[in-house]
């Protein structure tokens, strides 16, 4: 499940990246501005946070970034010419398109975070669940378990106490079942 995001939110924000960020590659300036004229690709375009190599992907750097001005993917296709990859996005508009975006500070910007794709597997985020699930239940019943330990010697000094040997007994058996217990957690 994505976030959905408009498009105007979309083109705000590239809007926003073209005014505050010089690019590493000047031509890549050219293609932002073709996307921001072009609703149909604006649409179908995802802010993502790595290249997903099955699907047309740009990289656009700013000079601040250690990662590549310009790369753009398409399929197992890998090239760093903006014109091919705005001939290419000129003849399929309609097509699934995702932009990754280095610029200084992109971790910290919540207005590009919003943007970003979660990249987050469910299936792995549900086994991690299951994980610490399985952690917090174990910590659960260790505590009670001690709970249950400290109870039953505060029964036992009290069946002392009566001198209540039946009890006492019968407590100390419960005593070893749950050391036993703790023993095996």
């Amino acid at each position: 499940m994505k976030n959905w995001v408009s498009t105007t939110e979309k083109s705000n924000f590239l809007k926003w990246f073209l005014n505050q960020h010089q690019l590493k590659h000047k031509d890549a300036r050219i293609l932002i501005e073709y996307l921001l004229k072009q609703h149909p690709i604006l649409e179908n375009l995802t802010f993502t946070s790595s290249i997903k190599t099955n699907e047309k992907s740009i990289i656009i750097s700013s000079m601040q970034s250690d990662q590549p001005g310009f790369v753009y993917y398409n399929g197992k296709n890998k090239t760093g010419d903006v014109s091919k990859a705005l001939g290419d996005l000129m003849s399929n508009p309609a097509d699934k398109l995702n932009i990754v975006l280095h610029f200084y500070g992109r971790q910290n910007n919540q207005r590009y975070l919003q943007l970003v794709e979660p990249s987050t597997n469910y299936f792995v985020r549900h086994k991690q669940f299951q994980e610490y699930s399985k952690e917090v239940n174990s910590l659960i019943e260790k505590s009670l378990i001690e709970q249950e330990i400290k109870k039953v010697r505060e029964e036992i000094d009290a069946a002392l106490d009566q001198n209540d040997k039946q009890l006492f007994n019968r407590l100390v058996e419960r005593l070893s079942e749950l050391k036993e217990i703790e023993k095996d957690k």
